[in-house]
């Protein structure tokens, strides 16, 4: 499927989107809607480059409230996140998302390598206005392994990353990095010959940026899912979050309360979630506002109250920046 130039007017369909998971099998938890339904505004794209070199791409607005999961097997992914942001996991590893400065009005991407080695749950959730603007490769270890040579230097390295369950690595991608990206979703319309190719060097120059960053900074690669002492670091740390109301909760404060230094907190929440200490905590507070209005009817001064906001139009900004919709459209 070709991204088109005026993406207002392209539309894409339940089923459509259900066909892009090739040959993983979605399961649509809501909302319910025909296989003709229009899901998307916008476009996706998948091409298969080789065998166990896949890439998929978006440039889409969602439509609805919407949740799918699906199983998938080992691999090793690529993803670079340009534009929006969307809650999605492998597992108990939570996939960065870009950052959104309001001086600027700008976007900053995020681009990550992962690892998989066995078969994990992947879970999409957006909410309405979401537009989200991505390029993710994915990789099966059996084709990953076949390009290095004998003797290769960086084989040890790159098999001991792609051997350990939820091993990630996240950084701001290059200008050119972004380049490539940006091409891949507007691949010009060419026969499907010439299509192929442009993708394919495009990818290749992605997985270069890719590798290249993690040889240099291979040190700085996270761990997977969370041990049982990390897991009730996490538990405190969300126990204390939910017992605060009325007033905006500091990366200083939440590190205090934990008993742990900034740093160690910082690593801790970034091995897990993908996030950094203020964004999670900016996270945590409006899901549980959210929670709030849809469940327990409180006026949007609650609403506020409760994600620490002493400003009902701040909280509304950025409730509409986390979820897409403003806080009435949720009551």
């Amino acid at each position: 499927m070709f991204v088109p130039t005026d993406l207002h007017r392209h539309y894409v369909t339940k089923e459509e989107l259900i066909d892009q998971a090739n040959e993983r099998p979605v399961r649509w938890l809501g909302p319910s809607l025909s296989t003709n339904d229009e899901v998307l505004r916008g476009a996706i794209g998948f091409l298969k480059v080789d065998n166990g070199l896949s890439v998929h791409y978006s440039n889409a607005e969602d439509l609805h409230d919407l949740k799918i999961e699906s199983e998938c097997g080992p691999r090793i992914g690529v993803s670079i996140f340009l534009e929006g942001e969307v809650s999605a996991s492998v597992g108990r590893y939570r996939i960065p998302m870009p950052t959104y400065d309001e001086k600027s009005h700008n976007w900053t991407p995020v681009m990550t390598v992962f690892a998989q080695t066995g078969i994990e749950t992947f879970v999409r959730q957006a909410r309405r206005g979401t537009r989200l603007k991505k390029v993710t490769l994915s990789i099966s270890h059996e084709w990953l392994f076949s390009q290095f040579g004998p003797g290769d230097p960086s084989f040890v390295a790159f098999k001991d990353f792609a051997e350990e369950h939820l091993a990630n690595l996240s950084w701001v991608p290059s200008p050119h990095a972004i380049g490539l990206a940006e091409q891949i979703i507007a691949a010009p319309r060419k026969s499907s010959f010439q299509y192929r190719l442009y993708i394919t060097a495009r990818v290749y120059g992605l997985l270069e940026e890719a590798f290249q960053h993690f040889t240099e900074n291979r040190t700085q690669v996270a761990g997977g899912a969370p041990d049982s002492q990390d897991r009730h670091k996490l538990l405190a740390i969300e126990t204390y979050l939910g017992q605060q109301r009325g007033h905006w909760v500091t990366a200083d404060a939440l590190s205090k309360a934990a008993g742990m230094s900034a740093n160690t907190l910082q690593r801790l929440l970034t091995r897990t979630y993908g996030l950094s200490t203020s964004r999670f905590i900016r996270r945590f507070m409006l899901e549980r506002s959210r929670e709030a209005l849809e469940r327990d009817a409180v006026t949007i001064s609650e609403a506020a109250f409760i994600a620490g906001y002493s400003s009902p139009a701040n909280f509304s900004t950025a409730f509409k920046r986390e979820f897409g919709l403003s806080p009435k459209k949720v009551m």
